[in-house]
């Protein structure tokens, strides 16, 4: 490495005098933003662990770095800083004698830990996925959504083409439905008998766990041949398979499934309000007169900043050509498809916006 000329050296040297003398005035914004920008140190750690599987070996008790190098072929020095650094983000723990352990969340970088978020951190920090957020200075210039202008095509399509990534992306969204489920059937009445529709429900997650909770109600399940194929073994391991009929439809052209309650949940954020006009419409045209269309999703007002519903916003941003929505937006956009707006439930975990089809 070539040595700075002298000059430059007195330089940072005077510099870094200066700002010392400065105080807490500067230091404490400056140690923010630097705790801030640490947060791409952070991801690309996890998504070291998790593509190397790193932290398995940790699974059974504290190792050494030489230890877990051993076992998983990789090179001793350089897992030991980057087990390092996952301690630093409370990940791991490093003990006085070097051995490292899994703290109670970095076991969530265990592919079969419950609720592993390994598949999700595969997904976010894929090439793919960082090359939307990357887009993003353009497109506040242009608005165009960032994934499918810097990559040509659309994250599901990119999904479709990468089933290692479709695979993980899918069982991460399952495991936070299930996290999440609880809250949503407790706080909304579910009716005892009748008919559930999930749309565009993958394999059924939440349909189930519905289900489970009102055991006098059926399902319709509605999505494409490929979740469904994979709907059927799901649904009988949650002991609902005999309670739910699968329908192929599309979210755009149409489906035939009449129910008296319709489930959206997690899908209008993916699209812009032109394709939420088409999907709205098409559940109204396959609902009874009295259904109901329950939208579940983090509301977002539009001028409330807070956690994890913005930073979800912004996901929207770089990666679909959707947005994250109020109840106010979504009863428009209902009122557009022939929807009346009906009652706004805060679960605690999602937003719950009925509408209700006169």
């Amino acid at each position: 490495m070539r040595t700075p000329p002298p000059a430059v050296v007195r330089f940072v040297q005077r510099l870094s005098r200066t700002l010392g003398r400065a105080g807490a005035a500067l230091g404490p914004r400056q140690a923010r933003l630097l705790e801030l920008t640490g947060g791409v140190a952070a991801v690309m750690l996890m998504r070291a662990a998790v593509q190397t599987r790193l932290v398995e070996p940790l699974a059974g008790g504290p190792l050494t770095a030489g230890q877990v190098a051993s076992r998983l072929g990789l090179h001793a020095d350089s897992v030991h800083r980057v087990l390092r650094g996952l301690a630093v983000y409370g990940l791991a723990r490093l003990s006085p004698d070097g051995r490292f352990s899994l703290t109670s969340t970095g076991r969530l970088l265990l592919d079969d830990e419950p609720h592993s978020m390994a598949g999700w951190i595969r997904y976010v920090t894929s090439p793919m996925v960082i090359l939307g957020w990357s887009r993003l200075p353009e497109t506040l210039r242009d608005g165009r959504p960032a994934f499918n202008a810097a990559s040509g095509t659309t994250i599901w399509q990119h999904l479709a083409e990468h089933p290692d990534e479709e695979e993980g992306f899918t069982r991460t969204m399952r495991e936070l439905t299930l996290l999440a489920a609880p809250l949503m059937i407790a706080a909304y009445p579910w009716p005892s008998t009748g008919t559930v529709c999930d749309v565009g429900g993958g394999v059924g997650s939440m349909l189930a766990e519905v289900l489970r909770a009102r055991e006098g109600l059926r399902g319709v399940l509605v999505d494409q041949p490929g979740p469904l194929a994979a709907a059927r073994d799901y649904l009988a391991s949650r002991g609902v398979a005999d309670r739910v009929d699968l329908v192929e439809g599309d979210l755009f052209e149409g489906f035939d499934a009449r129910a008296d309650v319709y489930l959206l949940k997690d899908v209008l954020h993916d699209w812009d309000d032109a394709q939420c006009a088409r999907i709205l419409g098409s559940v109204r045209a396959a609902a009874p007169r009295g259904a109901r269309v329950l939208v579940l999703e983090w509301l977002q007002e539009p001028n409330r900043a807070e956690f994890p519903v913005s930073i979800s916003d912004l996901m929207m941003l770089a990666q679909t050509e959707g947005r994250q929505r109020s109840a106010g937006e979504f009863h428009t956009l209902g009122a557009q498809a022939g929807f009346a707006p009906g009652r706004v439930i805060d679960s605690g975990a999602y937003g719950i916006v009925e509408l209700v089809a006169p």
